[in-house]
Parts: C-alpha cells; sequence; structure tokens
C-alpha cells in the first residue's frame, strides 16, 4: 500500500530559493542535524511490530530495512487506514510499506532538507552515508536546530462539527493538552513543538476557547525566511482549523485523519478546547477494541 505522505520523487524537493537561507555559523549539512542511531523495523518483521514501535515511540514513520539497507517506509497513516479497514492485519511489514522513499546524504545542504518538509506532506527524511541508512532528520529536529535565532529578539506590540457513531471523540482524546495563546512570543511556540516532539498546538483565548492552531510546517516556513522578524503565535498561526465537538463519532474522527495531512485535531465542548486526538491515539483505541470497534462501526 502506497503512502501518501513518502510518494513524492526527489524532483519535487527542489530548493524554494531564498527561502532557505542559513545564517552563518549555524548548521549547514543535514549530518549536522541528523539523529543518529535510527529506529527502524525489518521488512519480514509482523506488520504489528511497526505499530508497537509507532505507538511506543510517537513517530509517524519508520524506515524499513533488510540485509540489503534501507528498503522502504512504513507510516501513521498507512496504518491507520489498514486497521480501519481490516480487523485483522496478516502479513510483514513489508507487505504495506511503502518502496519509494525520499533520502539526503549526509553531506546534502540542511536547506535542502528544510525545503523538502516544507513542500511534502511526511515528517522526517532518512539521511544516507555511502547508500547506508545513518540518521534521520524530522521537522522538530530542524526547529530545534534554528530557533535560537528567535530567542533574543523583541516581541512588537501589537470548526468543522460531524455527528453519529456510538464511539465519543470523548473516549480517545488527551486532555491536559499543549495550548498556546495569541500573544505568545514565537520562540516560546517553537520550543514547545521542538521539546515535546508534537506537530502542532492549539491557540486560545484566556477562556480556552479555540482560536487558531500553528503547526511544524508553519515554523519551518518562519525559521528558514532571512527576513523573518520574532513576534507572536497569532501572526503566524492558521485560523481555519479542523476540530470535532465531544460528542462526535469517533469514525468521523478516524475519516478525517486518514484523508488529510494533519496527525490531530483539537476536541472542543461548547467551543472550548478540552482535548486533542491524534493518528496514533486512534490506532491504540483500535488494538485495544477491535471486535467492538469493527461490530459498531458496521452499524453506521
Amino acid at each position: 500500500m502506497a503512502s501518501e505522505d513518502s510518494s513524492e520523487t526527489k524532483k519535487n524537493c527542489q530548493p524554494l530559493g531564498d527561502v532557505a537561507v542559513l545564517e552563518k555559523n549555524a548548521p549547514e549539512k543535514a549530518k549536522d542535524v541528523a539523529k543518529y542511531g535510527v529506529i527502524t523495523v525489518r521488512s519480514q518483521e509482523s506488520v504489528y511490530k511497526a505499530i508497537e514501535i509507532m505507538v511506543e515511540k510517537n513517530v509517524s514513520g519508520l524506515p524499513v530495512v533488510d540485509d540489503t539497507g534501507l528498503v522502504g517506509i512504513i507510516s501513521e497513516k498507512d496504518v491507520l487506514r489498514l486497521l480501519y479497514d481490516t480487523e485483522f492485519l496478516t502479513g510483514s511489514v513489508g507487505d504495506y510499506m511503502t518502496e519509494s522513499i525520499i533520502s539526503f546524504a549526509t553531506e546534502d545542504s540542511l536547506a535542502d532538507v528544510c525545503d523538502c518538509l516544507v513542500k511534502n506532506n511526511f515528517r522526517r527524511v532518512p539521511i544516507l552515508h555511502e547508500g547506508k541508512l545513518v540518521g534521520i532528520i524530522s521537522r522538530a529536529d530542524l526547529i530545534k536546530a534554528k530557533k535560537d535565532r528567535f530567542k533574543s529578539q523583541a516581541v512588537p506590540e501589537r470548526s468543522t462539527k460531524r455527528h453519529g457513531g456510538n464511539v465519543p471523540a470523548r473516549d480517545v482524546m488527551k486532555c491536559g493538552l499543549l495550548t498556546a495563546r495569541r500573544e505568545t512570543p514565537i520562540y516560546e511556540t517553537m520550543d514547545i513543538l521542538a521539546t515535546r516532539n508534537i506537530t502542532g498546538l492549539p491557540v486560545v483565548d484566556d477562556c480556552m476557547n479555540l482560536v487558531g492552531i500553528i503547526s511544524e510546517k508553519d515554523m519551518l516556513k518562519l525559521l528558514y525566511d532571512p527576513n523573518a522578524k520574532a513576534g507572536k503565535t497569532e501572526e503566524y498561526m492558521t485560523e481555519e482549523v479542523v476540530s470535532f465537538n465531544h460528542d462526535d463519532s469517533l469514525y468521523d474522527v478516524c475519516d478525517c485523519l486518514m484523508n488529510n495531512n494533519f496527525r490531530r485535531v483539537p476536541i472542543l465542548d461548547q467551543g472550548k478546547v478540552v482535548g486533542i486526538i491524534s493518528r496514533a491515539d486512534v490506532i491504540v483505541h483500535i488494538l485495544r477494541n477491535k471486535s467492538g470497534f469493527f461490530r459498531q462501526r458496521s452499524q453506521q
């Protein structure tokens, strides 16, 4: 099964021009930022092994290897579609992985890596040395490498609802979520995204009403713009947010996360943010409640 997150070809990852300009003395090559000691899964392993690793390590995709080296990648979105359609999965990781992979060499420009992760919907790319997998770079890694540029700069003054189904979103959502405010300095928002390894933050007002969302990709566009200045979160957030009510059907949430490129959605109660549901949360719920999930879905 081909992953929409990884099916682009490397020709679509050419630099955006002056967006990806790195300041003097900053990391310049992929090897300067790559995380080494990559978490991988072997192609002959059960697909449930890949699911276990993704959920436990909170990663959106895994490089797949065999004795020859890197042979594919399996993504969270692939897994969610598989679990949604089939109660019992058979076969190995190799049966479901995507063989078309975008990767970079250790000596490749970090700017090129950034451009690729801005222009595409996957969150991370494998890093190779002499054709061998040696590391990985995620959007969060790039944010960590660049966010201090905004630390010392002064900050200037200045939903879709769906219904139906027998499993309400509130049964799966995570509470006590991290949020940002309109006036939060952009550096603080970057720091939360980078250190907590999350893909986006709901932006709320003083009453926890949802007013926007800010994503990793928003941060990358800002970090690698040589003319960008530090400001407030509201200057960079997206105001149009897909969200669900806490009574909405989990099946609708699942359908949304399968067919869009974001990993999580805010959950609201009377307009106030009360939780969040990620692809990983839905995957865990399905695995823990297989029979009930498929029986209730058949009643829709």
